[in-house]
């Protein structure tokens, strides 16, 4: 199998550099080029986190920084656009991780894709390495689960056929490679891990897929969207991994709804399933109802489920979600350790958000929900998982200090309470706490 990805990521190589000789080299007129960076800093404090085993992690205290510069070459209808990352840490707790992801650590293209706009008077084509995501990112949003936020990258191919102004159909196509095949700089750690041993998966496998979405906002009242993704799934101990419960191949179907019921009321359903090998067979559900009402302040409130199918036996089992290609911590970075490689699985979250500005300048934000499991594990000594509460605010610079030098700027403040059911095991049912200020960054 390695050597069919290198195979595979050889040709993508080769795809990317004929498609930009053949654009850029035909003309060297009007050529236009742009560079830019942009800057990540967080300050991140835990406690008691959970872990995929029904435990718990020991409090944490570190600082992270990214920075990302990118430049993007365009010729008429034809782009090229590189951007490269580097992601390093200083802890200052536990001591264990202290000379984990210490600088300069890794640095690796993050990514590089030929574009073409308005192929034909009809597509939008990219090719190459990508960001991506569709919808409310349920199904695809990160590619590369297994590193967190340090990237979200796709491999492949991404084509957009525009069959009028507010209704596209995409198909796209990706392999991810556990770890990277495009060149890296940087050190080994100091605990002799090499710059390509991240586990970019999560799951020391390759994983690859093809899938269409349809989008259509024609109807202001009842827009839609309609998705088809197949996944594949390999690795070395690939017999092993099938014995063990876990999909090789999975088909995920779904479609999510918009309605507008009033001015102010609006709705949001998506109705996903899931069929496999090893006769798997599952589900996923969210619904939800805003309110928002006509006021200078852009106050709202939303009422809303969102169910994942489970198993007896935990994540592995043959009725349980698997996660497609959406492995972010998604809406808690204290609940998402829970899941290995934040698999999101085994759910049901009824919760309230609600949501306003603050003056001209910030916003805030706050979640409450319990959380359940929809099917008690095997493993587990009950189906309260716990309480969820999150507020979030938000201050943009430039808008604070009348300036437009600070655009692109954005600080935030978040706090996360999770205070654990019975869903863990004793000793490990401590309250756990996550908080972060962040400054973000864009030039």
């Amino acid at each position: 199998m390695e050597g069919r990805t290198r195979k595979t990521s050889a040709l993508l190589a080769c795809a990317i550099a004929v498609c930009v000789f053949q654009s850029f080299a035909t003309s060297a007129t009007n050529v236009n080029v742009s560079a830019g960076v942009d800057i990540r800093l967080r300050y991140e404090g835990t406690d008691n986190l959970p872990t995929s085993s029904r435990g718990e992690s020991k409090a944490s205290d570190y600082a992270r920084i990214r920075i990302r510069p990118w430049v993007k070459v365009s010729n008429g209808d034809f782009g090229l656009y590189l951007r490269i990352a580097d992601e390093f840490r200083a802890y200052r707790a536990p001591d264990a991780l202290s000379r984990k992801q210490r600088w300069p650590d890794v640095l690796f293209i993050d990514n590089l894709y030929f574009s073409w706009d308005g192929a034909f008077n009809l597509l939008d084509i990219k090719v190459g390495r990508q960001d991506m995501s569709f919808g409310a990112k349920r199904i695809i949003s990160d590619g590369t689960g297994g590193d967190g936020s340090r990237s979200a990258y796709f491999d492949g191919l991404r084509v957009t056929w525009h069959t009028d102004e507010k209704r596209t159909l995409d198909l796209f196509g990706v392999c991810q490679t556990s770890d990277d095949w495009m060149p890296t700089l940087g050190k080994s750690h100091d605990n002799g891990k090499k710059p390509h041993d991240y586990d970019l998966t999560g799951y020391g496998q390759d994983e690859y897929g093809l899938g269409l979405c349809w989008q259509d906002r024609a109807n202001e009242d009842f827009g839609y969207d309609a998705y088809y993704v197949a996944k594949g799934e390999r690795r070395a101990d690939h017999a092993k991994y099938r014995q063990e419960g876990r999909r090789s191949c999975s088909h995920t179907f779904g479609v999510r709804l918009l309605p507008r019921f009033t001015e102010t009321l609006y709705g949001e359903v998506e109705l996903a399933g899931q069929a496999g090998s090893k006769i798997h067979y599952a589900g996923q559900s969210y619904a939800g109802l805003t309110w928002k009402p006509k006021a200078s302040a852009k106050p709202y409130l939303t009422g809303a489920v969102w169910a994942l199918s489970g198993d007896r036996k935990g994540e592995r089992g043959n009725t349980a979600w698997h996660a497609v290609f959406n492995r972010e911590p998604g809406f808690s970075r204290s609940i998402a350790p829970m899941y290995a490689k934040y698999n999101y699985t085994n759910l049901i979250y009824p919760h309230l958000e609600s949501g306003c500005a603050v003056g001209d300048f910030s916003n805030v934000k706050c979640q409450l929900g319990p959380l359940f499991t929809a099917v008690r594990e095997e493993s587990a000594d009950g189906s309260y998982r716990g309480l969820y509460a999150q507020i979030k605010y938000e201050i943009h610079p430039d808008r604070l200090f009348g300036n437009d030098l600070l655009k692109g700027g954005r600080l935030s403040f978040l706090t996360e309470y999770f205070g654990k059911g019975d869903y863990f095991r004793d000793g490990c049912d401590h309250s756990a706490i996550f908080t972060r200020v962040e400054l973000v960054w864009k030039f």
